[in-house]
C-alpha cells in the first residue's frame, strides 16, 4: 500500500524548470517554486537529485531564493539510483514514504532498482500534485520540520567532515553537546506522540500501533497513560546545532516481575547519536521484546556519556544527586552506572513501585518490596506487622503457619536495611494498617494480617478456599492494628535508619470525595497523626502527606480505596523528596 508522501526529490532540468542549463539555458517555472514552498507548509520536504553542475543550479536556486527550501541536495554528474539511496537513507525515511519526480524513465527505472519501494512519476504529475491524497501532510506553516532537517543535513555534513579527516564517530558526538530533556506531560503532546508510535519504524522498538483514527488513537493512549503503574515521557533532543524537538517516546508499565516496556520509539533524525540507547539506559533498562527489524541494540550497546540531561524531569535533579552521591568528575548526566550512586529502597503498596521509577532513572541502584496477589490471596507486605516480622525474623514453626494463609518464606525476608552508600535512602508505606485485620495463630501465638475475600465475593481460586479453611481451623481474629502495636512496629523501622541516611515516610491521603461531598476519613486521620508523632522522634524520618500532591480529585483512581494516583501525582511526590535532600545536602 502506498504511503503517504513525506519528501520529493526532484530533478531540476525539464523537471522542476524547463531546459537544460548545461545545453544553454533554462526557463525557470514559478509555479514550481510555489509548489515546494506548499510542499514545505504541509510538513512534506524537498530535495535534489539532478545531473548538473552544482554552482550554477546552486546560484540558480539561490537568486530565486527557494535553495533553502531543499533538504540534502544532491546535484553533480554521477549516476541517479545510488545517489537517491544515499539521500534517502541520510534523511532516514521510509522509500514508501519518498516521491521521485524526473522526466527521463531512464532515471526512474534505475532509481527504483536501486530504492526498491520508492514512489515514482514523471513530469506530468507536478501540475496535479498539491491534489493528490498522499501530498496533504499537515499544517507546518512555521516550518518547524524544515528547520529541524536544515539542523540534521548540517550536521550530518560536519559529521561526515569530521570522519573524512580521520576522526571518529564518537569524538564528533562529544563535541556536539547533545543534550536531552524528558517531558512528562503526555496529555500536553499527546498528538506528537502518537504521531512517532504510528510513523516511526526503524527507531520503533515495540511496533505496538494506535488505531489510525484520531479519535480513537488519543481514546487508547489516554486509556493506557491512565493506569496508575505506567510511566511516560516526550524526549526532546538538541545539540550545538539547534533544536530536534520531541524525538523519542516511551511508556513502561511495572508489575510484581519488574518494568516492561509498552512503547519505546525514536525519530530517524537522532539516529547515529545514541539517544535511545542513552534513553534505555536512563530508565533502568525495562525488560523490552523488540519487535521487528530496528537500527540500534540499546539493549547491548556499552554506556553513552556523551549525552547530558537538561532541565530532565525522570532523573533526580542535581541537588537530589547530589544528597545521594555525586557523578563522576567527566561523566555527563544521565549516564552513570547504576552502583555509582546510594541505593533507593522502597516498601510498600504499588504506589512506589511507580515512584521508585524516577529514581530508577537516576542510575542508582533501586530495591522494591511490594504487596502482591498470590493464586488469589492478597499478601500486603506493606502492613507495619509484617514488616517487622522480615526485620526481626519468625521462627520455621511460625512461617509454617504463615503459609496457611497464603504466605511464602520469603515474604518475610527483606533487603531493605541490606544496602549501603554514603547517603542512602529509603522510601516507606504502611497504609495496609489502615483497615487490614490481624488474626493470631492458636498454636505459636504468631499474629498476622489477612484480608479476607471483598464481598460479592469473587470466584475463588482453590488456594482462597484452602486459605479460608485454614483461617477457621487455626486462627482468631484479632482486629485492626493498636496504637501501641502500630508504634511499637514504626519505631523497629525507623530505629534502624542511620544517621547518615533519610528516610520518607508516606501518609495515606484523609481527604476523599464521597457522593459529590468532600470529607475526612477518620481512621486515616488518626493513623496519619500516629505517625507524625513517631516519625518525630527520628531525625532521620520524613512524612510526606499525600493530601498535598493532589490537585484535583480526578487525579485519585477510582476503585482504589484513595491507594492509587494519576502519573503526576507521584512526580510531583519525587520533586518533593528530591528538594528535601537537595536542602539537605547543602546544609551540610
Amino acid at each position: 500500500m502506498t504511503e503517504a508522501v513525506r519528501l520529493v526529490i526532484w530533478d531540476l532540468d525539464d523537471t522542476f524548470w524547463q531546459g537544460a542549463v548545461s545545453e544553454g539555458g533554462h526557463h525557470y517555472n514559478q509555479t514550481n517554486h510555489d509548489i515546494v514552498i506548499e510542499l514545505a507548509r504541509r510538513g512534506i520536504m524537498s530535495s535534489i537529485c539532478s545531473k548538473n553542475e552544482p554552482a550554477r543550479a546552486q546560484r540558480i536556486l539561490s537568486k530565486a531564493g527557494i535553495w533553502e527550501y531543499f533538504i540534502f541536495p544532491s546535484i553533480n554528474w554521477e549516476p541517479k539510483g545510488p545517489r537517491i539511496a544515499a539521500l534517502i537513507e541520510a534523511v532516514q525515511l521510509r522509500p514508501q514514504s519518498v516521491l521521485f519526480i524526473d522526466d527521463n524513465p531512464s532515471n526512474l527505472n534505475e532509481a527504483r532498482h536501486f530504492v526498491p519501494g520508492l514512489q515514482t512519476r514523471d513530469e506530468s504529475f507536478i501540475a496535479a500534485m498539491l491534489d493528490d491524497p498522499l501530498l496533504q501532510g499537515k499544517d507546518d506553516r512555521a516550518l518547524g520540520r524544515l528547520a529541524q532537517y536544515k539542523v540534521l543535513e548540517k550536521r550530518r555534513h560536519d559529521e561526515a567532515a569530521v570522519v573524512a579527516e580521520g576522526g571518529s564517530n564518537e569524538a564528533f558526538l562529544r563535541a556536539s553537546n547533545i543534550r536531552v530533556r524528558i517531558e512528562r506531560d503526555v496529555e500536553a503532546n499527546l498528538d506528537r506522540a502518537i504521531e512517532l508510535i504510528n510513523r516511526t519504524n526503524q527507531l520503533n522498538f515495540t511496533k505496538r500501533r494506535l488505531p489510525e483514527d484520531p479519535e480513537a488513537a488519543r481514546a487508547m493512549l489516554r486509556k493506557l497513560l491512565d493506569h496508575h503503574m505506567v510511566q511516560a515521557g516526550l524526549i526532546e533532543v538538541s545539540d550545538n546545532y539547534g533544536e530536534y524537538g520531541y524525538c523519542g517516546f516511551y511508556a513502561t508499565k511495572t508489575d510484581p516481575d519488574g518494568t516492561h516496556v509498552m512503547h519505546f520509539c525514536f525519530s530517524c533524525r537522532v539516529l547515529g547519536m545514541g539517544v535511545e540507547t542513552w534513553a534505555y539506559q536512563h530508565l533502568g533498562k525495562p525488560l523490552m521484546r523488540a519487535r521487528g527489524r530496528v537500527l540500534s541494540d540499546p539493549q547491548a550497546a556499552a554506556p553513552v556519556d556523551w549525552i547530558t540531561a537538561e532541565t530532565l524531569h525522570a532523573q533526580p535533579p542535581q541537588t537530589l544527586r547530589a544528597g545521594l552521591q555525586p557523578a563522576a568528575p567527566g561523566t555527563a548526566s544521565g549516564a552513570g552506572n547504576a552502583a555509582s550512586g546510594s541505593t533507593v529502597a522502597a516498601r510498600g503498596g504499588c504506589v512506589l513501585a511507580p515512584l521508585l521509577h524516577y529514581f530508577a532513572a537516576g542510575a542508582c541502584e533501586t530495591i522494591g518490596e511490594y504487596n502482591t496477589v498470590r493464586q488469589g490471596n492478597v499478601i500486603r507486605l506493606d502492613h507495619s506487622l509484617c514488616f517487622r516480622h522480615a526485620l526481626d525474623g519468625l521462627a520455621p514453626e511460625e512461617v509454617a503457619a504463615a503459609t496457611l494463609l497464603g504466605y511464602e518464606a520469603q515474604d518475610f525476608r527483606s533487603r531493605y536495611f541490606e544496602h549501603a552508600g554514603p547517603h542512602p535512602l529509603w522510601v516507606f508505606s504502611n497504609w495496609a494498617d489502615l483497615g487490614m485485620p490481624i488474626y493470631r495463630h492458636r498454636e505459636t501465638g504468631l499474629r498476622i494480617p489477612y484480608k479476607p475475600p471483598a464481598k460479592p465475593r469473587p470466584v475463588k481460586t482453590d488456594a482462597m478456599i484452602r486459605v479460608e479453611e485454614n483461617l477457621a481451623a487455626h486462627f482468631d481474629a484479632v482486629g485492626i492494628i493498636s496504637q501501641a502495636e502500630f508504634g511499637d512496629n514504626l519505631r523497629a523501622v525507623f530505629g534502624r535508619v542511620p544517621a547518615h541516611g533519610r528516610m520518607f515516610v508516606l501518609l495515606a491521603i484523609d481527604t476523599v470525595l464521597k457522593d459529590g461531598a468532600v470529607k475526612k476519613v477518620g481512621r486515616r486521620v488518626m493513623q496519619n497523626a500516629w505517625t507524625r508523632e513517631i516519625a518525630g522522634e527520628f531525625p532521620a524520618v520524613s512524612v510526606l502527606d499525600m493530601d498535598d500532591f493532589v490537585d484535583d480529585f480526578a487525579e485519585v483512581k477510582e476503585g482504589s480505596g484513595a491507594g492509587h494516583f494519576d502519573r503526576m501525582v507521584y512526580y510531583r511526590v519525587y520533586q518533593r523528596m528530591a528538594a528535601m535532600i537537595g536542602e539537605t545536602a547543602q546544609a551540610a
